[in-house]
């Protein structure tokens, strides 16, 4: 990290997602080499992103409040406040939460290890891969459906 950084989640100014998911960068892009995290606030019964996985990339959620139905390679499992959940790279890194409430906000803090300055995000349902980085985001190719 290039500077000390303390951020509250009701200091930041997000940027709102699908109409479904707020997204509150805490450390980001330039600021540091390795890693950058986010809180991630999910509206009573939306998801955050769409169901999909890194090339390159690990995540770790921890769950501030509320409660969900993640997706996972693995199937689907609840997940509650308290919970931290580790996505490897690749397929069975594959993830998307709900949150199931019908009036409580699903909070979690996003922590995205960056192996390299560019990520490739498959989204099977959508059929799209996204390649991400420092300075892009951008949607790259679409997968023919079958």
């Amino acid at each position: 990290m290039k500077n000390l950084t303390i951020k509250n989640v009701t200091d930041i100014q997000g940027s709102v997602k699908n109409g479904a998911f707020t997204v509150k960068p805490v450390v980001v892009g330039n600021d540091v080499d390795t890693y950058e995290a986010c809180f991630v606030e999910v509206q009573p019964g939306k998801q955050s992103w769409p169901y999909h996985y890194h090339d390159q990339s690990e995540e770790v959620f921890y769950i501030i409040s509320g409660q969900g139905k993640l997706r996972s390679h693995d199937g689907e499992r609840d997940v509650k406040a308290g919970d931290m959940i580790c996505f490897p790279t690749g397929e069975k890194g594959g993830h998307s939460i709900l949150n199931v409430s019908d009036s409580e906000m699903l909070v979690y803090v996003d922590f995205g290890v960056k192996a390299v300055k560019t990520d490739i995000v498959t989204m099977p349902d959508e059929g799209v891969y996204e390649l991400i980085g420092n300075h892009f985001d951008w949607t790259a190719v679409k997968i023919p459906k079958k």
